[in-house]
């Protein structure tokens, strides 16, 4: 975590120093990041970042389960859907892929943790935000419980959560992917790619996504989409 100087320093420098961190993390895996280099586009003495943090596993560690989810956080409370709990959780899916549209560096900078030839130390980190965005699922889905919108109670929905989590993360991505003919790292680095993924298209995916869904949860509701699909 960042030490208390981190913390004091002028927002400015200190936007300055989270931002070049995001990029170069962003831009090379974690054993090729350099704090020299982050340092010098952040125009602070290599020296004075250990007044800030540990290590550079510290700065990546704070990112990857700190600073990357209270902005993503941010970025899915936008525009709350009018509706009920079907309505917000297909608002939660389409705005993951805006997200991945609007903030390519962040989304870069979470995948690379996903790499498997990643050192043990990232593997773990990347592990714990699965974990985090499951624990967050779950919550959601425990709304729809009490709304009565889904009748999966107690241990069948720690079961229904990982399912709901592979339709909507990798499920989804490789949907995306498929119908983009791209690979993610392409679609990451590639602002004519992402374009592609537009409003109306993400709209209809995540609406049959969530259809797909409701198929295979025992809500007791007809087995139709939240809304009507774009074209």
């Amino acid at each position: 975590m960042p030490r208390s100087t981190f913390f004091n320093l002028p927002e400015e420098r200190r936007n300055r120093l989270v931002r070049e961190a995001i990029t170069e993390f962003a831009e090379r895996a974690y054993v090729e990041a350099s704090l020299s280099q982050i340092a010098v586009r952040a125009r602070i003495p290599k020296g004075s970042f250990y007044q800030y943090f540990e290590d550079k596993l510290d700065l990546y560690r704070w990112l990857l389960t700190e600073e990357v989810p209270r902005r993503k956080q941010e970025f899915l409370g936008v525009s709350p859907p009018v509706g009920g709990f079907w309505a917000r959780l297909e608002h939660h899916v389409e705005r993951g892929m805006a997200f991945l549209v609007e903030h390519p560096r962040l989304a870069r900078l979470t995948a690379a943790a996903a790499d498997p030839s990643a050192i043990a130390e990232v593997r773990g980190l990347h592990r714990s935000i699965c974990e985090a965005g499951v624990a967050e699922l779950r919550a959601l889905l425990e709304e729809g419980v009490a709304e009565g919108a889904i009748r999966t109670p107690g241990a069948d929905l720690e079961h229904a959560t990982r399912l709901v989590s592979a339709v909507i993360g990798p499920g989804l991505t490789d949907l995306v992917l498929q119908e983009l003919g791209a690979e993610l790292h392409e679609v990451l680095g590639s602002d004519s790619l992402r374009r592609r993924l537009g409003g109306a298209r993400r709209r209809r995916l995540a609406a049959w996504a969530i259809q797909f869904i409701r198929g295979g949860l025992d809500t007791g509701a007809p087995r139709s989409s939240t809304r009507k699909r774009q074209p």
